[in-house]
């Protein structure tokens, strides 16, 4: 599984990269794509290195022998700087490496690969220990290919210094510094630890090398994106068949009176918002490919194993035309066996079985982590949580009129049919979908619980960390409350005929209370969430997204939008109102809009953070503090090793 790289210095020039045609790539472009994101103020500076020497090359050209000695001693001092701490780098993360084997007990001359001892660990450990040893792994060949990369550069940048001043020096230089430093003497220690690694794993699979192999493989360091022809071919095909089918629906749409389908297609309106969630999620995953956004470090996914942008998209337009041809179905209903009232059920409880199949179809993997993150959210006072439970979360708030149709749905089918004369009666939905006297309380209560979710995540975690920082964004959502609250009591005092002044009380209490959520929710999405507003304008000092004027883009949607999300808020509970729900249907999708826009923004900003800790792979440390329970697990004086070393 490693090989043996041998170093050699090259000519600077153009790299021609093979890739189905000859591409034409300079060094500085070939390195710049070979470097790992989180480790990149780590390498050397080589264009401020070749920038030296372009500017002083064109001083020479007046005062060439006035400046050369200035001029070599400046650029071999830099060069020096930037060894030292490349080696310093280097010999940091190879110590690392070697003490997490150390903790895992694994000693060369005792572990052979035609000798495989059962390892006495229960079936959960041994599952978590093999995470970890692909993480560690993963790391290795991480710092295989930064020293590689690294020796690359120097060479490249000397061989550049000796072509344009016609000089030995930096020959001199690399056989004296380059080739006796850390950087090229310890080349082979991180094939031998990788070596170990590889022994220990087909261990742990018990003899069996290729699905050792598989668990160990490297598939993301030339940072290419793999896609089968056939998902886009599939994907191209329902695009297809979305065109014809929406085609289909404007036409029977505009022959039918809107009144009578108003009942019936807002019973489709919840789904409607979960694909385009679901298509905006895929163009999210697209953007932080394109902007070097390690989301699945950051949401802590398998690396190897884990779902595209273009997976994504083929499940969304998918869905879609599932959507319209249920739809489709249930305005053509007249002329199939099928009651009208009957097709939205069937739809969502084809949504229902496609999350909760116990079958390995449909991205098993991926449904079985959405269902785990959805289960840990539910319980978030009671347990830990991390950053996939506190984003899925904050989407849940994004999509409370999803959750409000799926309430919507369940009153359609409990109060509003009779299922006796269903297959009987031919004409079309004419019913409302009011719950009767609790309608409002079940309304501001599905309201409340997604800011409910994460009001709790913020105590548990000011539970775990005591920081205090959790408290005031637990404020945050706490405002929520209130606008939900007020906004309930004003459509109360309205549907009821109240005074005019206890209705005009309640409606300037919503919008002072609204005022003070939407400034406070701006601000933490910008200050906090975004890590904005830090200087370099109004933005921050490092941006991964190549254009300023994204952010400020961003800076105005997050304020608009947060405004709309608030008015909705109120028009939600006018079920009394055609004209109120018409515009919260339209006003829905633009809270998933927003959310979109969030999520590009709140990842960067995590990037950043793993960025300033060097953190490449997962942390798996908090899976060896579950192994350490067992003392079973590793002799005793490994465990001060793992509570020692710094976590990411």
């Amino acid at each position: 599984m490693t090989h043996t790289h041998t170093h050699t210095c090259r000519k600077p020039g153009s790299l021609t990269l093979s890739a189905g045609k000859a591409v034409q790539m300079t060094f500085s472009e070939h390195s710049s794509l070979q470097m790992i994101p989180e480790w990149k103020k780590q390498y050397i500076s080589f264009e401020s290195l070749k920038s030296m020497l372009n500017k002083e090359d064109r001083l020479n050209l007046i005062h060439y022998g006035n400046s050369q000695k200035s001029v070599t001693e400046e650029f071999f001092k830099s060069c020096e700087e930037e060894l030292n701490k490349v080696n310093l780098f280097y010999s940091e993360k190879l110590l690392e490496a070697h003490n997490r084997l150390s903790a895992f007990g694994i000693v060369a001359p005792e572990v052979h690969t035609n000798n495989f001892p059962q390892i006495k660990r229960r079936t959960t450990n041994i599952k978590q220990i093999k995470m970890a040893v692909g993480e560690l792994y993963l790391s290795l060949a991480f710092l295989q290919k930064y020293q590689e990369l690294n020796y690359k550069c120097l060479c490249k940048i000397t061989i550049m210094y000796d072509s344009k001043f016609g000089s030995e020096r930096g020959l001199k230089w690399r056989n004296e510094r380059l080739d006796t430093s850390l950087l090229n003497t310890d080349r082979s220690k991180c094939e031998h630890l990788m070596s170990k690694l590889e022994t220990f794993m087909i261990q742990l699979e018990g003899g069996d090398k290729l699905r050792a192999a598989k668990r160990l493989e490297v598939t993301n360091l030339d940072k290419t994106l793999k896609v089968e022809q056939w998902t886009i071919f599939r994907t191209g095909f329902y695009c297809g068949l979305i065109l014809a089918l929406l085609t289909t629906i404007a036409c029977k749409v505009m022959d039918t009176d809107l009144e009578l389908l108003k009942p019936q297609l807002q019973l489709y309106r919840g789904s409607f918002l979960l694909i385009e969630f679901l298509f905006l999620i895929g163009l999210n995953i697209f953007c932080f490919n394109t902007s070097e956004i390690n989301h699945s470090l950051i949401f802590g996914l398998d690396p190897r194993d884990h779902l595209s942008c273009y997976h994504i998209f083929e499940m969304a337009v998918g869905l879609t035309v599932c959507w319209c041809t249920s739809v489709l179905a249930s305005l053509h209903s007249p002329v199939m066996s099928i009651p009208q009232q009957l097709h939205p059920l069937l739809f969502h409880s084809f949504l229902l079985f496609l999350l909760l199949n116990p079958f390995s179809i449909f991205q098993a993997r991926a449904r079985h982590w959405l269902t785990v993150t959805m289960c840990k959210v539910l319980a978030a006072p009671f347990q830990p949580v991390g950053f996939a439970e506190c984003w899925l979360a904050d989407q849940f708030n994004s999509l409370s009129p999803l959750f409000l149709g799926l309430r919507d749905l369940l009153c359609f089918y409990t109060h509003q049919i009779s299922w006796r004369d269903m297959w009987s009666d031919s004409s079309p939905t004419t019913a409302s979908l009011d719950c009767g006297q609790y309608n409002m309380a079940v309304t501001c209560l599905i309201q409340c619980f997604p800011p409910w979710l994460r009001f709790a995540q913020c105590l548990r975690c000011f539970w775990d960390t005591g920081h205090t920082l959790n408290l005031l964004n637990a404020g945050k959502y706490f405002t929520v409350f209130l606008m939900v609250t007020f906004a309930g009591l004003y459509n109360m005092a309205r549907e009821r005929s109240a005074l005019l002044v206890e209705v005009n009380v309640y409606l300037y209490i919503w919008a002072m209370v609204t005022c003070t959520g939407v400034v406070v929710t701006v601000s933490w999405d910008l200050r906090m969430d975004w890590g904005l507003l830090q200087g370099n304008g109004l933005l921050k000092d490092e941006l991964l997204y190549s254009e300023q004027w994204f952010y400020y883009a961003a800076m105005l949607a997050d304020v608009l939008l947060r405004v709309s999300w608030a008015i909705n808020i109120l028009l939600a509970q006018m079920k009394d109102s055609a004209a109120a729900a018409t515009a919260s249907a339209l006003l829905a999708p633009l809270e998933v809009i927003r959310r979109f826009i969030w999520n590009l923004f709140r990842l960067e900003n995590e990037q950043l953070k793993n960025c300033e800790k060097c953190c490449a792979v997962r942390d798996f440390w908090n899976i060896w503090r579950h192994l350490e329970e067992d003392q079973d697990e590793l002799p005793k004086e490994h465990h001060t090793i793992t509570l020692t070393n710094q976590r990411c």
